[in-house]
């Protein structure tokens, strides 16, 4: 799962490498704040390139229906910040019609999560080795917010199968075959997840081979006062490793 991520934190000419040109990228970084840390569940935006406008960069709201809008599940808000790939094309989703006509590539630097050791969580950062952004697959929709006729665009993550590091990383629940990461696209397959049809799509979510992540324990990314944790806020620090005496014998990385 992925619900805290960064974003717009590397120079211009880092995302033109993959997706377009420097221009437009730096036209999206003057509009759009640099984002070492962001939650899912504040509804932020993310860049993404959306299959009908594949020459440029948009923002669209993270939150495929607006929390106050999502279908209720036993009461609650459903999440819609992440969707499963194996069940995006089912009859019920969602999802559906999403998947197979809406889908984009959403560029993250890097994404947090937690590793659980004796009840407690210590919070990751990951991104790649090379340090290079990556582009995950997505989902968007336009919706109408139905009391003031507002329309904005939204973005869900898709997740797939989690590879080794990740299902280590995201140890609760615990490893099984149906651990989950988010589906980071291998750059041959843009073309592919954008314009392909469902089947060549589903073809494609595979885990990240693994060797390619550069993992560590980082700053707080929620405030804890009974485990003496304070929340930086949006600022670069926050990536930075961090010692927890408690992960001593496993903080020099799982291989």
């Amino acid at each position: 799962m992925c619900y805290d991520a960064a974003t717009m934190t590397k120079k211009a000419q880092h995302y033109a490498k993959r997706y377009g040109d420097t221009n437009v990228w730096e036209q999206v970084k003057m509009s759009f704040p640099e984002m070492f840390h962001l939650n899912g569940f504040d509804e932020p935006d993310l860049p993404v390139i959306t299959n009908e406008h594949p020459q440029e960069v948009r923002l669209h709201h993270w939150a495929f229906v607006p929390f106050v809008y999502s279908p209720q599940i036993n009461g609650r808000p459903m999440n819609t910040l992440n969707a499963r790939d194996d069940k995006i094309f089912t009859e019920r989703s969602i999802y559906r019609d999403a998947a197979e006509h809406r889908r984009c590539l959403v560029m993250l630097d890097g994404f947090f999560d937690h590793h659980k050791k004796n009840g407690v969580a210590y919070p990751y950062y990951v991104q790649l080795k090379s340090g290079e952004p990556f582009f995950v697959g997505g989902l968007w929709q336009t919706f109408t917010d139905p009391k003031d006729g507002i329309s904005i665009d939204t973005v869900t993550l898709v997740t797939g199968p989690a590879n080794k590091e990740m299902a280590w990383i995201h140890n609760e629940p615990a490893y099984s075959p149906d651990s989950r990461m988010i589906f980071i696209v291998d750059p041959k397959d843009d073309e592919v997840w954008l314009h392909g049809t469902a089947k060549e799509v589903q073809e494609i979510i595979r885990p990240l081979p693994d060797g390619l992540l550069d993992y560590h324990p980082c700053q707080p990314i929620k405030s804890n006062k009974k485990l003496n944790r304070v929340y930086m806020g949006n600022l670069p620090g926050i990536r930075e490793r961090k010692y927890y005496p408690e992960l001593e014998e496993i903080q020099g990385g799982l291989f």
